[in-house]
């Protein structure tokens, strides 16, 4: 006997330094002492994002993973997950850091090199970014593609919120000057800063003034970190006072722009509208709109000004900014507002700034997507909506009545159809005032109810803007018969103009509800028997009373075998939870176990749940497949001094056709007859170095020699049991190693089934190794591949 594994006598028993480079990282895994090769884990953190002011977005981690062996170059890739589409990469390959926190935690090939930092200019992208995503690759490839190992991270998320404040109104000499600032993401790649000013009373713009040199605010970028420019987003702007009516409302507007005129591709803030008469204060703000009881707006805020001692009466006017007209008028209540007067402590009057109104809907022809505001008038005038005297006038933000919102509760499919609860509010029903409830079956409608809707004061109180809102819920049963959905199915929550449900509609569409479902909970396969548990809830199971499992083998897809569960309709509730939409679900468990017959032992197979309406399990039948099942009964855990099987082994005398099939990649001997596996064995075949395995592949035929043991001296290892299948001696089947006293090695024993490790020989358990040894004849075919 000469050895334990293939190759040369002379190969030692330790990895060379060609096997070592093969199991490492170039890069620098050579200062890192434990590696544990069998850790498949990919692991990574980012530990810092910080995107500049001038757009530059660093980011900074750690990338740890044994895929990245033989990947010898790191590259962090910026991308769009929006439009999916790189934005950029940097190869830091040569800029690793030193991680050996990391190296502590995850024993993996080059973890304790794994840091990095990036950095990408997104200065010019920004406008258009809502999220950025790094990737951190290992490739083998120089310009980053190739063969790679990515590990995506959490997107980063962009701010496009819009900010401006306007910090100071004042005027200097003969001319008008505004300051403040104006910061957005938006606003990247609009090079040309405009200040306009813009006359509410004529409708008019009145002049522009480009932001030549940007002020310094490091106050907002401090603010508002991570917005492009926030540092030099302050603006000092000027026009001649000659240009300005006094009288009339000012509004100042920031604007960036793409365009040297200003006149497109811009981005606008709409500061309140300011009175310019000088030393006035003119400030207020709208804090409540409410038309949740469906029959008045009623509005609330806070307006403080100068002038309000001497224009003492105060009126509330709802305006259609839409169609630029008035809506309606009314007198409002003062109330008394402290804070305000904290606030404001040199505004006289401002301790009765408060105000609260409401304005009856019947006749006002109020118009879905239309945007209104309220404007808080003081006014020497008590007729009309105080327009004949001198008036003060502060005009709420917009607000648009566009809002809608919706939710199902409670859905519950029954014999007689379909019964919902829920809740459903939009602003289109202040014309569409017929709301239905319609069932659809992969896009077409069922049928559909029309619904009485009842009070929900809880939804007034969230949705108090809405219209109606106070009068939304709902509770219906919509007739059908359960069998109708055969589908994906998805309800529409509609405002109609028609009383039928047709005509102009507003639809809300309900998340897609199941028609099937089912999942097999356990699928246990024990020494002799097998047992299978789930549940299954289907739509088409009205009127299908029998109930099957059936074994479909998965390499041919034929029918091994079938049996009828009687052990089923049992309660689940958490189904019920999960699938309320799919009849009976609350009843849809099932369990069946039996023994394991002949035609199942060694076939990976999925098995079918059936519902049907046939005894023998054919006809109309509804199924739910499970995922891959193993039925080889082979013994867990593995134990190297016990059979790999609990069934008995093959009696060879019974076979008509017996090969040895060896599966290196993984760690199985296949026992065959013809095409059929009748036994399995776990095994520890050549381990791979560049890629190819020490155990030859190819066809070979069991050889005469044979023996009980043998021990290999330049290995210092032995092993018991081996049969020879190539160069008479040199490659065998034998057991797990042994010691030079033939004990036998816990470390490689552990290896079996599981990993490649051995110098070519084809390692099995003790029991395994012996049956071989003593039933497999010689010119027994062998067939190894990977």
């Amino acid at each position: 006997m000469q050895k334990l594994g293939g190759g040369t006598n002379q190969q030692p028993s330790v990895v060379t330094s060609s096997q070592q480079n093969a199991n490492q990282v170039p890069r620098s895994n050579g200062d890192q002492a434990n590696v544990n090769l069998n850790d498949h884990g990919n692991y990574a953190w980012l530990d810092q994002t910080n995107l500049n002011s001038d757009g530059t977005l660093t980011v900074s981690g750690w990338h740890a993973t044994n895929a990245s062996r033989g990947r010898q170059y790191h590259y962090i890739i910026a991308f769009d997950p929006t439009r999916n589409t790189e934005i950029a990469r940097q190869d830091v390959t040569e800029s690793a850091a030193n991680r050996p926190d990391v190296a502590r935690v995850h024993p993996v090939a080059g973890a304790a090199q794994s840091g990095f930092t990036a950095s990408f200019d997104l200065g010019q992208r920004l406008a258009t970014l809502d999220r950025v995503q790094i990737i951190s690759r290992y490739t083998d490839d120089p310009a980053g593609n190739g063969n790679a190992a990515d590990y995506w991270f959490t997107p980063i998320v962009i701010d496009r919120a819009n900010r401006a404040n306007l910090d100071s109104v004042g005027a200097a000499g003969d001319q008008l000057v505004v300051a403040g600032w104006h910061a957005s993401n938006v606003a990247a790649g609009r090079a040309h800063h405009y200040v306009i000013f813009f006359d509410r009373t004529t409708n008019s713009e009145i002049g522009r003034v480009e932001v030549e040199a940007p002020i310094a605010r490091p106050d907002v970028a401090k603010a508002v970190p991570g917005v492009y420019h926030a540092d030099q987003s302050g603006f000092t702007a000027k026009i001649a006072l000659n240009k300005v009516n006094l009288n009339h409302q000012l509004q100042v507007i920031s604007r960036y722009s793409g365009s040297a005129d200003g006149n497109s591709d811009y981005l606008d803030y709409w500061f309140n509208p300011i009175v310019s008469a000088n030393n006035q204060v003119n400030q207020g703000w709208l804090e409540t709109v409410n038309l949740s009881d469906g029959q008045h707006l009623s509005f609330s805020g806070w307006h403080a000004s100068t002038l309000a001692p001497f224009e003492t009466n105060h009126f509330g006017i709802l305006f259609d900014l839409t169609s630029n007209s008035q809506v309606a008028s009314v007198n409002t209540a003062r109330v008394n507002r402290p804070d305000i007067a904290n606030f404001l402590p040199n505004v006289a009057g401002a301790e009765q700034s408060g105000f609260k109104g409401q304005i009856g809907l019947n006749g006002l022809n109020l118009q879905p997507d239309h945007r209104y505001a309220i404007v808080s008038r003081y006014s020497t005038s008590n007729s009309g909506n105080g327009g004949a005297g001198q008036y003060t006038d502060f005009w709420s933000a917009p607000f648009t009545l566009n809002q809608r919102a919706s939710y199902v509760e409670g859905v519950k499919m029954t014999e007689e159809g379909l019964q919902v609860s829920g809740w459903v509010i939009s602003d289109q029903s202040l014309n569409k005032r017929h709301p239905y409830l319609l069932v659809m079956n992969d896009g077409r409608e069922v049928n559909r109810s029309a619904l009485h809707l009842t009070k929900r004061s809880d939804i007034e109180k969230i949705y108090g803007g809405v219209y109606n809102s106070a009068n939304s819920g709902f509770s219906t049963m919509v007739r059908l018969d359960p069998a109708q959905i055969t589908g994906k199915m998805q309800l529409i929550l509609r405002f109609s103009d028609d009383e039928y449900g047709n005509g102009n509609c507003d639809d809300q569409y309900s998340p897609v509800y199941a028609s099937s479902a089912g999942y097999f909970d356990a699928t246990q396969v024990s020494p002799q028997s097998i047992y299978v548990a789930g549940w299954h809830a289907s739509n088409q199971a009205v009127g299908k009373l029998y109930q099957y499992l059936i074994f479909i083998d998965n390499q041919t897809g034929r029918e091994l075998y079938r049996q009828r569960v009687l052990d089923a309709n049992r309660a689940r509730p958490d189904v019920a939870k999960a699938e309320p939409a799919i009849y009976n679900s609350g009843k849809s468990g099932y369990q069946l176990g039996f023994n394991i017959p002949g035609q199942l032992n060694h076939h990976m197979v999925r098995i079918i749940h059936r519902f049907t309406d046939d005894a023998a399990g054919n006809g109309n039948a509804v199924d739910e497949w499970s995922g891959l099942v193993s039925i080889n009964a082979m013994r867990t855990p593995i134990d190297y001094r016990q059979p790999s099987e609990y069934f008995a082994y093959p009696n060879l005398s019974q076979l008509n056709n017996f090969w040895i099939h060896v599966r290196i990649g993984q760690n199985r001997v296949y026992l065959m007859n013809n095409n059929d596996v009748v036994y399995t064995m776990y095994c520890t075949a050549g381990y791979y170095q560049n890629g190819v395995s020490t155990t030859p592949l190819g066809t070979y035929y069991i050889q005469a020699e044979r023996g009980n043991s043998f021990y290999n001296g330049s290995l210092g290892e032995g092993a018991n049991y081996w049969t020879s299948f190539l160069n008479h001696g040199e490659y065998l089947f034998h057991t797990v190693p042994t010691d030079r006293w033939g004990n036998y090695k816990p470390g490689e024993a552990a290896q079996l089934g599981i990993n490649q490790g051995s110098h070519g020989c084809i390692r099995l358990s003790i029991p395994d190794a012996y049956w071989i040894m003593h039933n497999v004849p010689t010119g027994t075919r062998v067939v190894i591949d990977n």
